[in-house]
């Protein structure tokens, strides 16, 4: 569990989602800016089911939730919990035995249910998926079994937001299979949302068990080398194709369908029209996976300003660095040294923040056996539990940090995900890499060498510059280093001992 290091450890926060499809209680380890997961479990149950046909809720899915609630109730005192917000969408919101369920379930849990609006839940979607990605710019959508929150998201901020009955549930008790009428229906929801489309290219995020189970499905059925969903990202038009194909086949028959439980599987068909529909009407560029959602923004909504301008990324590299590297404090350090082979991603924030990532994470294996170090560094970003990072973002920080611990880039563990970056990615970080080796080498861990020290490249050459009474600190091995990195920069490699550097004087 990663702990808040600004203080006292915070009390853990649960939050319990009693949707249309399933009652879902997730514990955090508190209000902080990445919390972790110490908790999280769904039960299918169904509430949504017949309201699309009847208006109520049925029986059988009332005593089911309750149950369920219980079993929370109890878990959440065990964990000695210090605060439960318990919120109901659009099941309970619609449903005419609504109120009914939430003044039975208060008498029998002490829960009080807080039944959020349609456009508060889309709100509180579009905050979620901007708390794990702050640069997120297009449309969030959250389909839930009987409703779809959309919220428009850019600059940090949810701009529109709406909520429409078109979740799985509710459409197939309204229309049953007769899939040309829900794409019908479909399409004039979304044409008559004003700001669904704009003008410039924007992305779809998307959040929501269905959603996310079509993605896990797409990417074991491509082999995708990287198999987490938080930020997995499709194109339009190969999404639009699995989505089709989907579509058109039965529940029993949808490729890897099996992984899933049955209810979870039959509402697949039409979240996959749901999905084409909506990306077509926006013009969307890609479809982007969030696991991040209603739960997560209301966790991030009470933070202060302060805490939800940290990125989530960083923020997290930062902690991890504190618990498991031995010189977190010279990250920043290692990281100007460094800028001399790197003018020209200056202006872009995403390289920034991945070559700061880099150098905090850059020692995050040195309790491993030797020969695995470079396996234990690269299996921390792959499959580490992080947000506001794409699977090419891991990618690279994985590549960076193999090559920083010296190992090949065509071993085993590191070969298979090359294929999310081209070859001008791949070989900025194994640069970022050798600097880093060549940095700890030259410091032995120590941020003296690298204060009176500088890189400085030419057409022709990498030269490292040393004051010439700090000559010794550069040896047979630091010079190897610094001719494997100017190998990758295409150039020789030379030591020099500039007057101006002469007059540094840093105790080493």
């Amino acid at each position: 569990m990663i702990e808040d290091h600004s203080g006292e450890k915070p009390g853990y926060v649960a939050v319990i989602d009693i949707g249309s499809n399933s009652v879902r209680l997730v514990v955090f380890s508190g209000r902080t800016r990445v919390p972790s997961t110490v908790f999280n479990e769904k039960i299918l149950c169904g509430l949504g089911a017949e309201v699309g046909a009847t208006g109520q809720m049925g029986e059988k899915a009332m005593k089911s939730a309750m149950s369920t609630l219980k079993r929370f109730k109890a878990l959440c005192d065990q964990m000695q919990v210090s605060e439960t917000l318990v919120v109901a969408t659009a099941a309970v919101r619609d449903a005419g035995n609504g109120q009914y369920f939430v003044e039975r379930v208060f008498e029998e849990t002490g829960f009080e249910i807080d039944v959020i609006p349609g456009t508060e839940e889309g709100r509180l979607a579009g905050l979620g998926v901007l708390s794990g990605e702050p640069v997120a710019n297009g449309v969030v959508g959250d389909l839930g079994g009987g409703s779809l929150e959309l919220a428009q998201v850019k600059d940090g901020a949810v701009a529109n937001t709406i909520s429409l009955p078109l979740g799985p549930l509710r459409l197939t008790s309204r229309f049953g299979t007769r899939y040309s009428l829900i794409r019908k229906y479909l399409r004039e929801q979304f044409s008559a949302i004003p700001w669904l489309k704009a003008a410039n290219p924007q992305d779809l995020y998307m959040v929501g068990g269905a959603w996310r189970n079509l993605a896990k499905l797409m990417m074991r059925e491509k082999s995708n080398p990287l198999p987490i969903l938080h930020g997995y990202s499709s194109t339009r038009s190969e999404m639009t194709r699995y989505c089709r194909r989907i579509s058109q086949m039965g529940a029993e028959n949808i490729p890897f369908g099996g992984e899933l439980p049955f209810r979870r599987r039959e509402v697949l068909p039409v979240a996959a029209i749901i999905l084409q529909e909506l990306s077509a009407e926006m013009k969307a560029r890609n479809a982007i996976i969030s696991s991040y959602g209603l739960r997560e923004g209301l966790i991030f909504d009470k933070l202060p300003k302060t805490e939800q301008q940290m990125d989530p990324f960083l923020h997290t590299c930062r902690i991890l660095a504190e618990e498991r590297c031995r010189f977190a404090e010279h990250a920043e350090v290692i990281y100007d040294w460094s800028r001399p082979l790197f003018r020209a991603t200056e202006n872009s924030k995403r390289r920034v923040k991945l070559h700061m990532a880099i150098c905090l994470l850059g020692d995050i294996a040195w309790r491993g056996h030797p020969d695995f170090r470079a396996e234990k560094a690269v299996e921390t970003v792959l499959h580490g539990n992080f947000v506001g990072v794409s699977h090419s973002d891991r990618a690279f920080i994985a590549v960076a940090l193999n090559q920083a611990y010296g190992a090949s880039v065509d071993a085993p563990h590191i070969s298979q995900i090359l294929t999310l970056l081209n070859i001008k990615e791949i070989i900025e970080a194994r640069m970022m890499g050798a600097a880093l080796r060549l940095a700890q080498r030259l410091s032995g861990g120590a941020v003296a060498a690298l204060m009176v020290s500088q890189l400085r490249v030419t057409k022709k050459y990498l030269w490292l510059g040393v004051p010439s009474h700090y000559k010794d600190i550069t040896n047979e091995v630091v010079e190897k280093r610094l001719s494997h990195l100017a190998r990758l920069m295409g150039r020789s490699s030379a030591v020099e001992f500039p007057p101006e550097l002469n007059e540094v004087s840093v105790r080493l």
